[in-house]
Formats: C-alpha cells, structure tokens, sequence
C-alpha cells in the first residue's frame, strides 16, 4: 500500500502484505490504547461508517431545491437537450455562440443529469441528485481507503474530515463535475495502489481508464495524470522491473477511455469547431502569466476572504486556521514519515501547478484535493501514535477543523433558505407571457427551460432584441447588479441595458433576498 513505509527488504508482494497487517495491528492496538480514543474505542466500523454518511446526508439534503446558481443551468441546459433527444448543445445559450448548437465540454455531467431528468423529470433536486451520490460515495471510499491503510479508529477521522469539508459539500450539492471527477480520482488511485501490491497489468490499465472517465466529467483532473504517472514509474523502478511498464499500460488504458469522445468530435457537425472554441480559444484568452497572478482569487475563496460582511471584515481570512492546520499535519509528516509526505506531495503539487493553467479560477477546484487533505491529516494523527503530546494535539486540531467546517455548512444551510428559487420561478413564470423569449442570466434559463430563453453570458442585450426579437428582458439580478470589478463585460452590459430599459415598460418588480431586486421590462413594439 502507498502509505505504508516498508523496508527495501520488502520488495515483493508476499513481504509486503505481511509488514501492512503488522503496521495495522500494531497501530490499532496503541489506539485502543489511547485514553483519547476512549469515547470511540467501542464503536464497530459499521456504526462509524453510518456516523460518517449520515453526517455528510444531514449537511447536503436539506434545501436541495433552492440555492440554484449560474454554473448549474450552464452543465443542465446540455443535460436537458439530451434528454429531449436534441444531441449535446445548450438552449440556454444564445444561437450566436457555438454551444447552442454544439457543447464540446466533457459530457459526464450533462450524461447524468439526462438520466436524472429522464427518470425524475426536470428540476433542481434531479439535476443535482448524481453529485449527491457521487459526493456519498467519495465520502465512503475516503473512508475506507483510511480504515485500510492507517487503521479503523483513525479512519473515523478521515471520514468526518471529508464528510464536513465545506467544498465538497458545496460541490455535492450543486449540479456541476468536481464530485464525480474526485470519484473516479479516487477509485484511479486505488486501482494504482492494488497495482502496487500486485504488478498485475490489467489494474493499471484500468487505472488509466477510471482517470479518463474522470476527465469525461472535467478536465481538472490532468494533474492527477501526472502524480499517478510519477507513482507508477517509482513503483516499477523499485520493484526492479521496467520502470515504464506501469506507465505505459495505464497510457493506454487512459487513451482507450478518450476514444467516444474523440469519435464523437470528429464525427459530429461542427464537432471540431465547438472543440476548439472550448479548449483551444478560451485558454489562449490570457498568457501564463496573466492566469498565474490571477490565481490568488482561488485561494482567497479558501483563506475565506470576502466572506464577511464589511470592508474590515471582508478582509479577515476566517478559514487560515484550517489550512494552516493542514500544513502542520504536513510539517508533521515530514518529521515523523518522511515517505507519507512526498507522497503526499506527488499527489497535490501537478494539481496545483495544473491549477495556475485553467482559465476558471474558481475555488472549488479544490475539491479535488479534499480527499487528499483529509488523509494527510488522519495519516498525521497515526504518526504520532507513539508521541502522546503531539498525537493529543493532533487529535483536538483534527476535532476542531470538523466542528469549524460543520458549522460553516450549517451556516450555509441557514443561508440557502433565503434562496427559494420555486418561488422565484413560479412569479418569472406568471410575469412572462406563454411562447415569449425571454433574456437574462442563465440562472433563470431552468424556469424558462421550455420557453426560448437567451442568457446575457454569451449575447449582448441589443442582438437578443435585433437579431432574435426578444421583447422581455430581466434585469437586476444580482451579477448584473455588483457585476465585477475586474471584469469589463458587466460594464458594457449595464450599458446596453440602460437602453433597452429607456425603451421599455417595467411589467413587474420581483424583490428577491438572493437573486437581487429585479425587474422585467417589455420592450415597446
């Protein structure tokens, strides 16, 4: 097992077995042992890992309706067309662009959600439900990948570790990709490690394979590619065979998992075109550099900057206690595990690199690295199994970073009931008459999902009312409102709508907690 130092004596599988149920016996004992252990020493691993499900169900079920954002309608418009048998484009985009006729994304996310809206019908509790799985599941396998490599007892800090992790409760309560592609992350990584007991070609093959079903859901798994890669080649080079066996089969695997995809670019009208404009224009959008120094706003998010009200308290970062945490359970490794750490290292710095590349520098990215995070710091807590002051330490720190990032999804919960997005789309609805096209953010498209809709983030307000006749326009919603000051896309939109506004007569005035103060205008004939 890769988290497991072994002596270079113990370079066959037979050896290696046998020094793993040693190092897990020994470990599970001193638990046991350890007075602090004492409230969870009795528990059985079945009602663990009932504690670390029923946890993380009780931080994501409730208010699964409301809280609906941009990105959302951007991965369920293709996920609809789908459904309605109209191939993989977006209705929630404009004619003008080249996902109205042709979504070259990876299609992972829009294949479940089809499903989804197929079995369940259409709505925000369907869209979501896969990353709901998918985020029990990355929850499940955390654990048991914890239970197998560092012991039952501490497993139980891994599992509540990831269980309340803020992004990946976020994530597995949304309709976007990071929950399925940290599952097949995870399931990719496991098959490496059996690769590693076993030197069984066919598991690292099928290695390959789950990371590119993990990069038919997104792309930011690439860095991943890398550290498995890396692990591969160390594993067959310390084994003494040929250091690229591992590397070449998994290659191969990962290559044949990209074929659907790559038949259906270049088999499908403009498949070429909408790949391109995807992967190719929108990363040449900005130099290295630009998208280097614009990497801090991902870790602002992290840091928790911005998340109070106020210019003072905005600027305090009230999440640094637990990343700085996460880099003590590394600096502990590193002094008590050395191997433990560079492996953890492997696993987290291509991501980070591969990071800076995206042109999205959205935080929840990081989610990808939550399973990762948690078990460096359960593997922490088993280091310091023979070090009573640090292992106490450990432990409390392990405990208070579970109760900061529960609260702070409760918080969120509290919040989310604020944004009753029923309710909101019920007046849209009555607002709107029957067959109109509508324009506005595409948030709204899902309550307009069977009426032509036109999204402001691909189409100028001026060419929805010239070039597709749009007559009923929304406004106000809350990115048009703040927009972003980095951005001038908000500017020139205000702009264009300040007049279609001065042509037009407000039908109606929607106060919403969340979505902003709106107001729907007709435009005069």
């Amino acid at each position: 097992m890769l988290l497991h130092d072994r002596a270079s004596s113990f370079s066959n599988a037979e050896s290696y077995h046998l020094f793993t149920n040693t190092v897990l016996q020994t470990e599970t004992a001193a638990v046991a042992r350890s007075a602090p252990f004492a409230f969870i020493r009795r528990l059985r691993p079945r009602w663990m890992l009932l504690i670390v499900c029923a946890l993380f169900v009780l931080q994501v079920l409730p208010y699964l309706s409301y809280r609906w954002v941009t990105d959302e309608s951007w991965y369920a418009g293709p996920g609809l067309s789908l459904a309605l048998g109209e191939g993989l484009k977006d209705p929630a985009i404009g004619p003008n662009d080249i996902e109205n006729h042709i979504d070259a994304r990876p299609p992972g996310t829009a294949l479940v959600i089809a499903a989804a809206f197929k079995t369940l019908g259409i709505g925000q509790v369907a869209a979501r439900l896969g990353s709901v799985l998918a985020g029990l599941f990355t929850v499940l396998l955390t654990y048991l990948l914890a239970r197998r490599w560092l012991g039952e007892h501490i497993a139980l800090f891994a599992g509540l570790l990831i269980g309340t992790d803020n992004l990946l409760i976020l994530s597995s309560r949304t309709a976007r990709p990071e929950a399925f592609t940290i599952l097949f992350v995870l399931l990719s990584l496991l098959l490496v490690d059996r690769y590693y007991q076993s030197s069984l070609s066919v598991l690292a093959a099928a290695a390959g394979l789950g990371a590119a079903i993990g990069t038919m859901f997104h792309i930011t798994l690439l860095g991943y590619i890398v550290s498995s890669v890396l692990l591969l080649f160390w594993i067959d080079y310390s084994n003494g065979k040929f250091p690229l066996r591992g590397v070449a089969l998994y290659s191969a695997g990962f290559a044949c998992g990209l074929v659907p995809y790559a038949v259906w670019v270049f088999t499908t009208p403009r498949g070429v075109e909408g790949f391109r404009a995807e992967f190719l224009s929108r990363a040449a959008t900005a130099s290295l550099l630009a998208k280097f120094l614009q990497e801090g706003r991902r870790y602002s998010d992290v840091l928790g900057l911005h998340l109070l009200p106020g210019h003072l308290l905005g600027s305090l970062p009230i999440r640094l206690p637990i990343p700085l945490f996460l880099l003590f359970s590394g600096w502990v490794l590193w002094r008590l595990r050395a191997r433990w750490f560079y492996l953890a290292l492997v696993l987290t710095v291509p991501s980070l690199l591969w990071f800076i590349y995206t042109v999205n520098k959205s935080s929840r990215y990081f989610t990808l690295l939550s399973p990762v995070t948690a078990l460096v710091v359960a593997a922490a807590i088993a280091a310091t199994l023979h070090h009573r002051q640090l292992h106490r330490l450990m432990m409390v720190g392990a405990l208070m970073v579970i109760i900061a990032q529960f609260a702070a999804n409760i918080t969120l919960l509290a919040a989310a009931r604020k944004a009753n997005y029923n309710v909101l789309a019920s007046e849209l609805l009555n607002t709107v008459p029957d067959g109109e096209a509508v324009y506005g953010t595409i948030t709204f498209w899902l309550a307009f999902h069977d009426r032509p809709y036109i999204s402001y983030e691909r189409t100028w307000p001026l060419d929805a009312e010239k070039q597709f006749h749009v007559r009923y326009f929304i406004a106000g919603d809350r990115m048009m409102r703040l927009g972003d000051d980095r951005d001038s896309f908000y500017e020139e939109l205000n702009q264009q709508m300040k007049d279609i506004e001065a042509r037009s007569d407000v039908v109606r005035n929607i106060e919403d907690p969340y979505y902003g103060n709106l107001s729907v205008y007709r435009v005069h004939r």
